[in-house]
């Protein structure tokens, strides 16, 4: 009697598990249809993003499009007023290497990239889902040339000379026309300085968006003659455009004996010496010693005229 009870109870519990185990079969399949049958019906959208984007010459534009449900569907990038495409995807099919797509999967972001963006490219751009309607959303490309183009300057200010032992500062501003560089790098014999990294080595850069200028400042708290040399300030602007500002400096010992020595810029050694001029005592001596040589020769002719009366 036992033993059959056991036996009801585990044909019990697999009946319920095999019910359980079927729901849950069901209920799987179910999503798995709906969501095909959804992402076949739910039709690709754009994301709300700029339609009108400008950049200056030399920049990397980004031309931005957001599609959400894009299912198997491509995103296509062609100019308007060009038959051929541009990309699919994220293949390029032309030839010039500016043209490119970022993916970025997150945002559902197909944007088209265009490096070192000149005039010529400014234009209607389309971003085309590849669907049976074709769907398409305009974006418009203005590229500029910057006022100003070459009134781009880099400068250096510091002192020259600086005695071993004592702090050097150097400062350096870069300005552009419209907007200023996004960093700068100092170097020394051709080998670049960094903050803290270098033997008591500060640099501090700060914007100044008012005037379009960065500023870098280089700090060495206890110079020695190691830090002579050609100091070179380095910035890059938004167009790749170079610029660069040299200034040399010398770092001298002084000794007691009041000459001053020290590694000129060069790798020379320098010295000069302070010319003592005569004290104004030696020069009142030498006059009484003369006026002391002369007496007897004043004294002869004095006779001498006496007797000629």
């Amino acid at each position: 009697m036992t033993r059959m009870k056991c036996r009801f109870n585990d044909v019990g519990l697999w009946i319920i598990w095999r019910s359980f185990y079927d729901a849950l079969l069901i209920q799987l399949l179910f999503c798995c249809v709906w969501s095909v049958t959804s992402m076949a019906t739910i039709k690709p959208v754009f994301n709300k993003t700029p339609v009108n984007v400008t950049f200056y010459r030399g920049e990397t534009a980004t031309l931005p499009c957001s599609v959400s449900n894009l299912g198997s569907s491509s995103v296509v990038w062609k100019r308007i007023d060009e038959p051929h495409v541009l990309t699919v995807g994220e293949f390029a099919f032309v030839s010039d290497p500016k043209f490119s797509v970022k993916y970025i999967p997150f945002r559902d972001e197909w944007n088209l990239i265009i490096d070192h963006v000149e005039p010529k490219h400014s234009g209607r751009y389309e971003c085309q889902i590849s669907t049976k309607d074709d769907i398409v959303r305009y974006v418009d490309l203005n590229v500029i040339n910057e006022p100003g183009h070459d009134s781009k300057h880099v400068n250096i200010d510091g002192p020259h000379l600086v005695e071993k032992g004592h702090p050097i500062r150097l400062t350096c501003n870069a300005s552009g026309n419209s907007r200023s560089p996004t960093d700068i790098n100092w170097y020394i014999g051709g080998k670049r300085l960094y903050d803290g990294l270098n033997h008591n080595v500060r640099i501090i850069t700060y914007p100044r968006s008012d005037v379009n200028t960065l500023y870098s400042e280089l700090r060495i708290t206890k110079s020695d003659t190691e830090d002579s040399g050609t100091y070179v300030c380095q910035t890059t602007f938004y167009n790749d455009i170079l610029k660069v500002a040299k200034h040399n400096l010398s770092v001298i010992i002084a000794d007691s004996n009041q000459t001053k020595r020290g590694t000129m810029a060069d790798g020379s050694v320098n010295s000069v010496k302070d010319n003592k001029r005569p004290s104004s005592r030696n020069t009142g001596n030498t006059s009484k010693r003369l006026e002391i040589a002369f007496l007897p020769y004043l004294f002869t002719i004095l006779v001498a005229w006496c007797f000629t009366q």
